[in-house]
């Protein structure tokens, strides 16, 4: 059954970077499909999109929140700088899954979010 998990730190990002880089790894070597990504809804409903978006058989398993940050920008700097990370890794060798994200993503909403800056990671085995 799909689910939204929160495993999530909002520690400043200096802090949890080597611990969301292991994270990415490890959810890279036991899932063949990764997608990292942002949003300022509720991660439920923005899981709930991606599930849509999806045919039948190639829907995500699961939603991981990996990080929760304190601005609009650090969100944006956090999901760039694991993207990067995890797409090098499967570049060297590291990691056979197959890193997904959208070239044509929505923009962003507005910088001021009641429901947060989140940074997530979809998987699918």
């Amino acid at each position: 059954m799909a689910q939204v998990e929160y495993w999530y730190s909002d520690d400043s990002f200096i802090h949890c970077e080597s611990a969301l880089r292991r994270a990415i790894g490890q959810y890279a070597s036991r899932n063949r499909w990764i997608y990292i990504g942002l949003t300022q809804q509720r991660p439920e409903d923005r899981f709930s999109q991606h599930q849509r978006k999806w045919a039948e058989g190639h829907k995500w398993d699961r939603m991981i929140v990996i990080y929760r940050a304190r601005s609009f920008s650090l969100m944006q700097t956090v999901e760039d700088r694991l993207i990067k990370y995890a797409q090098m890794q499967i570049d060297l060798g590291h990691y056979a899954c197959t890193l997904i994200n959208d070239k044509d993503s929505q923009p962003p909403m507005a910088a001021v979010a009641p429901n947060g800056f989140w940074v997530y990671c979809l998987v699918q085995q």
